[in-house]
C-alpha cells in the first residue's frame, strides 16, 4: 500500500531569509569576501556554500580586519555592535529581516520613553540578544514560560509593554501574554509585529494536516527556532511522530515503517532543494504518492 506524502505549503525560505540570502550572494559578487559574527541564516548547507565562496565567521567585531566588509544576519544585531563596526571603518551590510528591524525600532522607542520592557523568547537567541541591546539601559526582562513570569518583580504601577521573538509558536505566545496580563493588567503589546506571518502560516498548515498523518518530517537546522517550533506544534496537534532532519542523509528509513501517511515541511531558512532531494530519496526507497497541501487552499475549503 503506498504512503501518502503531503508536501506542505508554505515552507522554506520566508521573505526575510530570501532577502538575506540575496544580499549575501550580492556582497560576494561586489566585494569577493565578507565577515559575519552570526550565521546569515540558520542553515548549514547554505553557510558552508558561503564559506567556500569567501565568507569568514568570527567571534566578534574586534576580530575583523579594519576596512573589511561585515554582513549582519537576518536576526539582527545590537546597536552597540553596529557602532563598533563603524568605528573600525568596516563596510556594513545589514541583512536584518525588515520585520525584526521594525521591532528593534519599537523596543528602542519604548526604552527612550522609560517604559518597562518584557521580551518573550529565548534569551540566548540572536534575535533576542539584539533586542536586549536595543533596550539600552532600560530595565527589561526576558521570559519564556510561566515560571519566568512568576519570578518577575511587581511593577504593575508602571507602563509595561511586551515584545516577542518572531519565530515562536504563536499559540504559546498567546498563553504567555494571557499570564502576563493576569499579573500586569495594563500591559500592552509594544509592536504590531509579534510572531511573524510566515511563522504563523507554516505552523497553521501543520495544525491543519495533523489529523491526517502519522509522521511529520521537518527539514531544518537544529539551531533554528522556527524549525523546532514546527516539531512542537505537530506533537501538540496530535501527530504521533515528528522528526527534525537537516537533509535526507539524516533520515533513518526505519522511521517510515508502519507509516501510512506523512507530511514534509521545512524551516524558514531551508533551501527548497533539500526538500526535493528528500522526496527523490523517499521515492527510491518506498511507494510514495505525493500531494500538495496548501495553507491558502485549505482556508477555502
Amino acid at each position: 500500500m503506498p504512503i501518502t506524502c503531503y508536501l506542505l505549503s508554505p515552507r522554506g525560505y520566508c521573505s526575510g531569509v530570501t532577502r538575506a540570502v540575496n544580499m549575501a550572494n550580492q556582497v560576494l559578487k561586489l566585494y569577493g569576501s565578507f565577515y559575519v559574527t552570526e550565521d546569515v541564516i540558520h542553515n548549514k548547507v547554505f553557510v558552508k556554500q558561503l564559506e567556500q565562496q569567501g565568507m569568514t565567521k568570527v567571534e566578534s567585531i574586534d576580530d575583523i580586519p579594519d576596512g573589511a566588509t561585515v554582513l549582519f544576519s537576518a536576526h539582527g544585531v545590537s546597536p552597540r555592535v553596529v557602532d563598533r563596526a563603524e568605528k573600525k571603518g568596516l563596510t556594513v551590510i545589514d541583512a536584518t529581516c525588515p520585520i525584526v528591524k521594525s521591532i528593534q525600532n519599537e523596543v528602542k522607542l519604548a526604552s527612550e520613553q522609560g517604559k518597562k520592557i518584557i521580551i518573550i523568547g529565548h534569551k540566548s537567541h540572536a534575535e533576542i540578544v539584539a533586542l536586549m541591546g536595543c533596550a539600552n539601559n532600560t530595565k527589561f526582562y526576558v521570559v519564556y514560560n510561566e515560571i519566568d513570569i512568576d519570578l518577575l518583580p511587581d511593577f504593575s504601577d508602571d507602563e509595561v509593554v511586551y515584545f516577542t521573538q518572531t519565530t515562536l509558536d504563536y499559540s504559546m505566545v498567546e498563553r504567555i501574554v494571557t499570564k502576563l496580563t493576569e499579573k500586569f493588567p495594563k500591559i500592552k503589546s509594544g509592536s504590531k509585529n509579534n510572531v511573524c506571518y510566515a511563522t504563523r502560516e507554516r505552523q497553521d498548515v501543520v495544525r491543519r494536516v495533523a489529523k491526517q498523518i502519522d509522521l511529520l518530517l521537518v527539514i531544518g537546522s537544529s539551531h533554528s527556532s522556527n524549525a523546532k517550533r514546527l516539531i512542537e506544534v505537530a506533537l501538540d496537534s496530535g501527530v504521533k511522530k515528528a522528526i527534525l532532519i537537516e537533509s535526507k542523509d539524516d533520515l533513518d528509513v526505519d522511521e517510515l515503517l508502519n507509516v501510512n501517511s506523512m507530511a514534509i515541511t521545512s524551516a524558514a531558512s531551508t533551501p527548497e532543494g533539500l526538500v526535493q532531494d528528500l522526496v527523490v530519496y523517499l521515492r527510491e526507497k518506498f511507494d510514495i504518492v505525493t500531494k500538495e497541501f496548501s495553507f491558502h487552499d485549505d482556508t477555502k475549503r
